[in-house]
């Protein structure tokens, strides 16, 4: 971390609420277009990045102990709008412009069969809500976000190869299951 950083960072975690506002303006732009990316909505967006300065605000305490603020922001970016789809997915209630034919043409690629397509998109859901949080979160960057599987590595810090392996198993596991 640059020294200017870091000395903003370590007043931050004291509760110096000009360093807090020195934080939002610098990294507001990168976090705002990271989950914009991901979320693809932009009201949405708005209220997930306002949610990530919250969490840095009461985490911030814990900015001692990291070595990179644009890290810390990263993850808390990423977890805030994995959780977003999470909570969609629980409540049945994920936005249809996500599912837009071409998504629902993907998706139902990875289903055998030939069950009307409100209930295999029921039947989707339920499988992808039982599949293991780490392989959910993958399985949905890959296939509602559209990320690559290098992306997916990236922003997970994990292996393309892993990425592959969980696509793999979470299209298993959805075709078994259906």
């Amino acid at each position: 971390m640059d020294d200017k950083i870091e000395a903003i960072t370590l007043k931050l975690a004291k509760g110096d609420r000009e360093a807090f506002s020195a934080v939002f303006k610098k990294y507001y732009g990168k976090v705002r277009l990271f989950i914009l990316s991901i979320v693809k909505d932009e009201t949405a967006t708005q209220d997930l990045v306002q949610d990530v300065f919250v969490k840095l605000w009461e985490k911030r305490r814990r900015l001692t102990d990291i070595r990179s603020l644009d890290d810390f922001l990263f993850i808390i970016s990423r977890n805030t709008a994995l959780d977003y789809f999470k909570k969609a997915f629980r409540k049945k209630d994920v936005p249809m412009d996500l599912v837009d034919d071409a998504l629902m043409a993907r998706i139902s690629s990875d289903i055998s069969g030939s069950i009307e397509a409100n209930s295999e998109l029921d039947l989707i859901r339920k499988a992808v809500m039982a599949l293991p949080e780490k392989r959910r979160c993958i399985y949905i960057m890959s296939k509602i976000d559209g990320m690559s599987n290098e992306d997916i590595a990236s922003a997970m810090g994990i292996t393309k190869k892993t990425v592959e392996n969980q696509l793999h198993l979470a299209k298993s596991a959805i075709k078994h299951i259906s």
